[in-house]
């Protein structure tokens, strides 16, 4: 960490908050685009005469090319120089973006999400490295809150600025406005981030695992495609393939890496605590995250009875508040040992996620409000300094590394969280592997507030086993504190 420290320090003077300006919008721009076409679905299925399997590529297409790259891309930037593949990444995001706009057909729509979704997989592995890079040792836990509250702002903002460009203008105009914001960014980055210097000075680039990247993507798109497939397929023949495919090269992926010469995942992360139970707090709680955001919604307008419209409006409250104290996390995280942090929050995740499970059935809507507030503050203060916790025990040379790899469970966790919280409401509620509104429509209150709960209380169990592993996170950062 001293070498660390002495670096970003001395590269950056008095830049820092360009710096972090310019790592922080990236993480915005990514999140943003993950949201900003979902609303405008409908009219692209109208435009291309697409049915809604069909359009939703255009949604898993850069979901799962972001995801299936993180890994790739964090240890490419350690070997050719962070600043260098994180201009890349803006340069094939913003072209891409052209290519969303001009599309013809619906294929070229998804190919081009899919090229958009691999820029936007090195700008979302190589953001969290950069904060220990670039920045000074004492502004690292306000960095990361600053990360997170542009990560909740662009999913904020995303949807609506998707409805109201479609809206005013047209599904084009999402993808155009990528462009100058893009090319502005790019400047912006080439303008004030350091240069490359640690690998300058470095031995010739060593030879790149390409095998291993090859079957770390294939497993990690077979795994996310069975996921997305067994909600609509349920355990058929092709969610049972994509599971074949995982395991054999996921398999393959971890024989070839333990003789690889130049290995992709680096082993000897795992022997330390910090990098593994906090990986592990984090799968829970983006799973946890990412179940709520799908199964909080047919709550709200099954049992509450409420609009799309307000529906949107309460979930507005958590992206609200978790904007307003992430930054005070990070604060707080440069005096308090962060993994404590963490555990605190988490301990209080249990009782906010169990507690909603007990009370979700009380008439109004204040047990919703304030299942909301606690879920906005647990997650505001977990995320930024869990990411501290993580990144803190990177050693020099290898922050790409652990970004990607920690990016990448924070995706799978995500894709796996909806899967769960979708079989565990079906399993409560309808004893059936699908879940269809006119289904639910027909089950009485009592057994629907009874599947609903039962949701909410595996999510507190998660929240339990997330607690108790940030609490085994101990690292580098631990024993300064």
């Amino acid at each position: 960490m001293a070498g660390q420290s002495t670096s970003g320090s001395s590269e950056t003077g008095g830049s820092w908050h360009l710096i972090l300006f310019s790592i922080a919008f990236a993480t915005f721009m990514v999140n943003a685009d993950s949201y900003i076409v979902n609303i405008s679905l409908p009219t692209i299925s109208s435009y291309f005469k697409a049915d809604t399997e069909a359009v939703s590529w255009v949604v898993m297409s850069y979901q799962l090319t972001v995801t299936a790259l993180l890994l790739v891309f964090g240890t490419l930037g350690d070997r050719i120089g962070i600043k260098r593949l994180f201009m890349l990444g803006y340069a094939v995001f913003t072209l891409s973006s052209l290519f969303c706009a001009i599309s013809p057909t619906l294929g070229w729509l998804v190919a081009s999400r899919a090229l958009q979704g691999i820029g936007a997989s090195v700008l979302y592995a190589l953001t969290p490295a950069m904060v220990p890079r670039y920045l000074p040792p004492d502004q690292r836990g306000p960095a990361f809150g600053a990360l997170a509250t542009a990560a909740a702002l662009g999913i904020s903002v995303g949807t609506p600025l998707g409805g109201l460009i479609t809206g005013l203008l047209s599904w084009h105009w999402a993808f155009l406005i990528n462009i100058p914001i893009g090319i502005v960014a790019m400047l912006v980055a080439k303008r004030v981030l350091p240069t490359d210097t640690e690998v300058s000075v470095q031995q010739p680039l060593p030879s790149f695992d390409y095998a291993g990247s090859l079957f770390s993507a294939l497993a990690l798109v077979s795994l996310i495609y069975s996921f997305s497939k067994f909600n609509s397929l349920g355990f058929s023949l092709t969610v049972q393939g994509a599971l074949v495919v995982f395991v054999v090269t996921v398999t393959a992926f971890i024989l070839w890496e333990r003789r690889a010469a130049h290995p992709l995942l680096d082993y000897s992360l795992f022997r330390s605590p910090a990098f593994n139970y906090g990986n592990l707090a984090n799968f829970l709680c983006l799973s946890y995250l990412a179940g709520h955001n799908f199964i909080t919604p047919f709550y709200l307008m099954t049992v509450k009875g409420l609009p799309t419209e307000r529906a949107g409006t309460v979930f507005l409250l958590y992206s609200l508040i978790y904007m307003g104290v992430g930054p005070l996390a990070g604060q707080i995280s440069k005096r308090v040992n962060p993994r404590i942090l963490c555990t605190v929050a988490l301990v209080f995740g249990v009782i906010v996620s169990f507690g909603f499970s007990r009370f979700l059935n009380g008439a109004g809507m204040l047990p919703v409000y304030g299942y909301f507030v606690g879920l906005a503050l647990v997650m505001a203060t977990f995320i930024p300094s869990n990411n501290n916790v993580v990144m803190g025990m990177a050693p020099p040379g290898k922050q790409g590394a652990v970004s990607g790899s920690f990016r990448m469970v924070g995706r799978v966790g995500m894709t796996v969280g909806v899967c769960l919280f979708q079989s565990i409401f079906a399993l409560a509620a309808l004893q059936t592997g699908s879940m269809h509104a006119d289904a639910l429509k027909s089950l009485d209150q009592g057994h629907l507030l009874s599947a609903f709960s039962t949701v909410y209380a595996v999510g507190g169990a998660m929240f339990a086993v997330a607690a108790i592993s940030s609490f085994m996170a101990r690292g580098p950062i631990g024993e300064q504190k």
